[in-house]
């Protein structure tokens, strides 16, 4: 809505103080297209409201006669336009009839008794003294519309450099659009920046050829394409492009169903039906002069429905929100233009009057107005998506050092646990051959040996076990450490293993299960070892916060030392694991009753270990 109203504010602002005062012009319609100056000139003329002509598409000829005074008491030169370029022919003629000059868009500039693309005749009047002047125009199958205005010398290039330099402003934001979009393209290989481009050149030269800007470059027209349809084509071109923009900035990363890859498919069969319509047009109106009125609504109902698709993808991609942001900026940039083209069929109709509102220069407006909101959305498209990529670049750094992380890790695992223990089985291997060669190896020698194969095997797969999974079920956990456990101590000691779970859809990660079964494996192999206890309780409790691990024997305990030295390579290596995986580990021991190791780790901690 602000748009809006800033949109008509700047409107009546440019134009507020470009309305001045015109002599009397008046109107005259020879259906017949028969009748001379003399008898046209008895004719009942009436006034040109508003000096303005909107004929439609009129084949007859206009009159316009126009009553000149000057009151000043030196010459005056005054210069009657007619603000129409595409004219099949124009004649000027003098108060006594005479024909002053005959004219048609294909004049050269140099014949012209005016060097513009508009009609022109410049009068020079006496001190004191008036004249009337005769205008017969007349245009085959065209709409015509335009402003007809007689002023003085002063006022005439006064409106000259204000309309040189309103059309090159409008240019010049046209070119600064279209060096940007090319130069993101070339920077991003993003498609809708080309198409868009594409869309705004072909845009403007279709502005600029319509108003006939620059005629002289093209009066001759190219081939069978004369320069009053070039315009036409270049229109054709730009809704090209503007229908391949369009499907990429609103549906953009968004696959195509079949029903709108059909609409699609028939939206470009629309516009693509055009051409040879045209070509069949041209070909009717060099060989019979006009072509049937049938053709021309059938290519009219092509545009219209080649519109109308691509228009549905924008509404499209608005409902089911697919790029909203994207759809709600095109239908606000596109609004203007369109209330602009609709109230120009009503005025065409004369449904209503003509206002200074539906004049050419409001409609460059419009034009403007759409690009420079499409620009700040393709400014916006060019954040999201360099946002986007530096996501997925973050990503993939993350990715990259996760991966290497879960290397070290799992290098660093097996070298801890099978390592060391092939290292042992190594170290025993020597052993026993000396042994052997010297006829002393006894079997529990061997027994030995085939105890550490089996733990370093076993080690291995509880290794892999954790690594081929990314998240491990508690109760899965629960089964794994039974199973090693119960085969660790054997009968040497009464085991008891609780886990109580409120949720049992929570799982860890497999770091923190390998971490936490080394752990594990490292307290019971010290219980084993040094603790001289006939019980190991192993529990867990989770909660949906943390679980909380207790692991309790009933040996000969620690000294309050031991229990906090970092020097033992055991213990700093339980700590520096429990860490690894932001948990808590501390232990409790009581001399000649037993040690307890207590293990905290917080849930959350599966997902920040893999963001870190």
């Amino acid at each position: 809505m602000k748009s809006l109203v800033l949109y008509w504010v700047l409107i009546i602002t440019i134009f507020s103080g470009s309305i001045h005062a015109q002599n009397r012009i008046d109107y005259f319609r020879d259906a017949s297209r028969q009748l001379p100056l003399s008898a046209v000139a008895d004719k009942p003329f009436q006034k040109l409201e508003d000096n303005h002509i909107n004929f439609g598409e009129d084949s007859a000829n206009h009159w316009l006669k126009v009553h000149i005074r000057n009151n000043s008491a030196h010459y005056e030169k005054y210069f009657f336009e007619i603000g129409f370029v595409w004219f099949d022919s124009v004649y000027f003629y003098q108060q006594d009839f005479k024909l002053i000059n005959a004219l048609t868009w294909q004049t050269p500039f140099p014949e012209r008794l005016y060097p513009h693309r508009y009609f022109i005749l410049p009068v020079l009047l006496k001190p004191q003294s008036d004249t009337t002047v005769y205008a017969r125009f007349y245009k085959r199958r065209m709409l015509i519309k335009g402003e007809v205005s007689i002023e003085n010398e002063e006022a005439f290039f006064s409106d000259r450099i204000f309309d040189t330099s309103f059309y090159s402003f409008f240019t010049g934001i046209v070119a600064i659009v279209f060096i940007f979009s090319m130069a993101v393209f070339f920077t991003n290989k993003d498609r809708v920046y080309l198409y868009y481009a594409l869309y705004v050149l072909f845009g403007l030269g279709y502005t600029l050829t319509g108003i006939g800007f620059f005629l002289p470059f093209y009066q001759q027209g190219f081939g069978i394409i004369s320069a009053s349809e070039l315009r036409n084509w270049l229109l054709w071109i730009s809704l090209v492009f503007l229908m391949l923009f369009i499907k990429d900035y609103v549906m953009g990363g968004h696959t195509l169903n079949r029903r709108n890859l059909l609409i699609w498919r028939m939206a470009i069969g629309s516009l693509l039906l055009m051409v040879p319509q045209k070509i069949a047009v041209i070909y009717f109106e060099v060989t019979k002069g006009l072509a049937p009125y049938m053709l021309l609504i059938t290519m009219v109902c092509s545009f219209l429905m080649a519109i109308s698709f691509t228009f549905y993808f924008v509404v499209y991609s608005y409902i089911n929100k697919i790029n909203t942001s994207l759809a709600k900026n095109y239908l606000i940039g596109i609004t203007p233009f369109f209330i602009f083209g609709t109230l120009s069929y009503f005025r065409t109709f004369e449904f209503i009057e003509h206002s200074w509102l539906l004049d050419q220069k409001v409609q460059v407006i419009c034009v403007v107005f759409d690009i420079i909101v499409l620009m700040f959305g393709l400014g916006l498209r060019y954040r999201q998506l360099r946002e986007e990529k530096e996501k997925q670049a973050r990503l993939a750094l993350e990715n990259k050092l996760t991966l290497q992380y879960e290397k070290e890790r799992i290098s660093r695992d097996l070298h801890d646990s099978v390592g060391s223990q092939l290292t042992i089985v190594a170290t025993s291997l020597d052993a026993a051959t000396y042994l052997a060669h010297k006829q002393k190896l006894e079997p529990q020698k061997l027994e030995k040996i085939n105890e550490n194969v089996r733990e370093a095997v076993q080690n291995l797969r509880d290794t892999i076990w954790a690594t081929h999974q990314s998240t491990i079920s508690l109760d899965n956990f629960d089964k794994r450490l039974r199973n090693y456990i119960l085969n660790a101590v054997d009968d040497k000691l009464e085991v008891s293993i609780q886990f109580a779970s409120t949720n049992p859809a929570i799982t860890i990660s497999s770091m923190q299960a390998i971490n936490l079964f080394r752990v594990i494996q490292e307290a019971t192999q010290n219980i084993l070892k040094h603790a001289q206890g006939t019980q190991i309780n192993i529990s867990c409790e989770q909660t949906e916060e943390k679980i909380s691990i207790a692991i309790a024997d009933n040996g000969r305990g620690m000294v309050e030392i031991e229990t906090k030295s970092t020097d033992s390579y055991g213990i700093r290596n339980m700590r520096d694991r429990i860490a690894e995986i932001k948990g808590e580990l501390r232990i409790e021991s009581i001399a000649n009753e037993g040690t307890t190791i207590y293990i905290e780790l917080p849930i959350y901690t599966a997902i920040a270990l893999l963001n870190k």
